[in-house]
């Protein structure tokens, strides 16, 4: 895809562009943090899966699109991978520079369209992210730019969020819409299942079905010793469910892969 095929595409879309780039492009405060996938959180599980998949990152080449405050980069990079990081923000790629600087940390930012990134065939080991696919108008495109950049036997990576999960869905409507851009577009397992259409394989879990409602009262009963003994609970009683087929659509995460071959 030539420079002009690429800014047609794109000027399609630029009113969503606008929109997130003037969301994130808030001025950003504290601390990328020490990021730990396998700390605990509600999302450990989860993340110790896109940990596993990942596999050994050492000196492979990977790009994170939309690396936001840029807490992934830093992992991928502290365990021994080149790193590119790219977003859409001016003002999120400054931070992560900046970021990167303090903690001495070699990684490079690039404030660039993570639609279709700019960059040459097959430069990539690995390409991965962490809950951005859901704010591309197109995900389908963005899965053939994903195959193109990546070297042979290459693969993604990505941890995002569902749309059918009804009590996250009701506190997206309710509770916290302001949360959220106005184009952001959860997925659905057949926005998920492109990957397959484009690299021909996909490997994919499903997680936190009814753990959610235990969010509900950390969140606004503000009750923790509730919170973690309803998450308990919750977590046996899913850990079955979230193994039935037709009930991964409800879930609230996915985490999944797939290689070029």
């Amino acid at each position: 895809m030539n420079l002009e095929e690429r800014q047609k595409i794109l000027a399609n879309y630029k009113h969503i562009f606008d929109n997130e780039k003037k969301y994130y492009g808030k001025n950003i405060t504290g601390s990328s943090g020490d990021h730990d996938l396998e700390r605990e959180s509600f999302f450990r599980k989860a993340n110790l899966n896109f940990k596993k998949i990942l596999g050994d990152i050492k000196n492979k080449k990977i790009l994170d699109v939309g690396c936001g405050i840029g807490s992934l980069s830093l992992y991928l990079a502290k365990r021994g991978a080149n790193v590119i990081g790219i977003d859409l923000s001016k003002n999120l790629i400054e931070f992560c520079r900046e970021e990167a600087k303090k903690k001495e940390i070699s990684i490079e930012f690039k404030e660039m369209n993570a639609q279709i990134p700019d960059f040459e065939d097959e430069s990539f080991d690995i390409i991965t992210g962490s809950r951005v696919i859901h704010h591309l108008p197109n995900i389908e495109l963005f899965f053939k730019e994903c195959r193109r950049l990546l070297k042979q036997k290459g693969y993604i990576v990505f941890i995002e969020p569902l749309k059918k999960n009804i009590i996250v869905e009701l506190n997206r409507k309710f509770f916290a819409p302001q949360r959220r851009t106005r184009h952001e577009h959860p997925l659905f397992i057949s926005n998920v299942l492109l990957a397959k259409s484009v690299f021909g394989n996909i490997e994919h879990r499903e997680y936190f079905l009814l753990s959610p409602l235990a969010i509900f009262f950390r969140d606004f009963v503000k009750n923790a010793t509730l919170f973690k003994a309803l998450y308990k609970v919750l977590n046996i009683i899913e850990a079955p469910l979230t193994r039935i087929k037709i009930l991964k659509q409800y879930c609230w995460q996915t985490v999944f892969k797939s290689i070029k071959s």
